[in-house]
């Protein structure tokens, strides 16, 4: 037990070093990009944005995957046992878990306890927070206004989709009352666009997972995934209309409607009005942008295999950081 416990204090180490040199890489590499695809379609900066900023989750768990890989193909017999070959080296591999635990290991495995915790806490008052931001808004939908759109009577003007798995569309009567079909159309294709694309559980995603980013670039990333988000959900609903003016005076027909009586802001809901409206409305008065391209598919397949290529080498250069680490203890 003290060996395997060692062994993940090991792995957990891994995932720590892994994620500061992501976020290290993504500082450096964000600028650059973010310029690179300023004039690009919202749907590919809204791409972009959410893979910077789960980057810090998403690849230390992969590169770790492919540390242990070895360990894991000889364990199940379809790869020599490299293990046998440097005795007395750091061995990160679940199938021979040799390191004894260290007051420094155990150590980390206490950090990383705390941290978990921690994760858990902060993200269970996310989600109380949520719940308490609906539950300012009178979600109580007086009837169906269409499939997936609630209709709840309101004297407040507003429309929200909320919900992170199956997202729900509300639409209050005052806002429903006051717009024109045309504008009412916009704001309602704009909502479905939200809930198709689940831009609810992308941000959460997004704002967990970018926990290791510097917080300058955390908030960048986040403001660029909520606005490029926002504008992909305006470029479908012009597409839907036919009319980008429309969808233009919708935003701010609403913007005006709802002065200072503001939906909440959090990462669970999101409002048609109140967010970005001049850099929204620049953008759909400046004419479409490039369309996506397509055919790229092959990208991550090829960027996996390539990192299966280079494995071993990532495992054994792992494992020689923490042999280095272990003698400095």
């Amino acid at each position: 037990m003290s060996a395997l416990l060692a062994t993940l204090a090991l792995a957990l180490l891994c995932v720590l070093g892994f994620a500061v040199l992501t976020a290290l890489v993504s500082a450096a590499l964000w600028p650059l990009c973010r310029r690179l695809l300023r004039r690009r379609h919202p749907i590919v900066r809204a791409r972009a944005a959410f893979a910077f900023a789960s980057a810090p989750v998403a690849v230390p768990l992969l590169l770790l995957a492919l540390c242990l890989a070895p360990g894991v193909a000889s364990w199940l017999g379809l790869h020599e046992d490299h293990c046998l070959h440097h005795a007395g080296h750091a061995h990160l591999c679940l199938a021979h878990p040799t390191l004894a635990l260290s007051a420094p290991l155990a150590l980390v495995l206490a950090v990383a306890c705390a941290g978990l915790v921690a994760g858990v806490a902060r993200g269970a008052r996310r989600i109380a927070r949520s719940q308490r931001e609906l539950s300012a808004l009178p979600l109580h939908a007086c009837d169906d206004f269409a499939p997936g759109v609630h209709r709840v009577a309101s004297a407040r003007a507003f429309s929200v989709t909320s919900g992170l798995l199956r997202p729900q569309i509300w639409l209050s009567t005052a806002l429903a009352e006051a717009l024109p079909a045309r504008q009412l159309d916009a704001v309602l294709a704009h909502e479905r666009a939200h809930a198709r694309r689940r831009d609810a559980l992308r941000r959460l995603v997004a704002s967990v997972a970018s926990w290791a980013h510097w917080p300058r670039l955390r908030r960048a990333l986040r403001a660029e995934l909520a606005l490029a988000s926002e504008q992909a959900c305006d470029e479908a609903a012009a597409r839907s209309l036919g009319d980008r003016l429309a969808v233009a005076e919708a935003i701010l027909a609403a913007e005006r409607l709802l002065g200072d009586a503001r939906a909440p802001e959090h990462v669970v809901l999101a409002s048609f009005a109140g967010s970005a409206v001049e850099a929204r409305v620049r953008s759909l008065l400046a004419g479409a942008p490039p369309e996506p391209m397509r055919g790229l598919g092959w990208l991550a397949p090829a960027a996996l295999a390539g990192a299966i290529v280079l494995t071993p080498l990532l495992h054994h250069a792992t494992e020689h950081v923490l042999g280095l680490l272990l003698r400095a203890q």
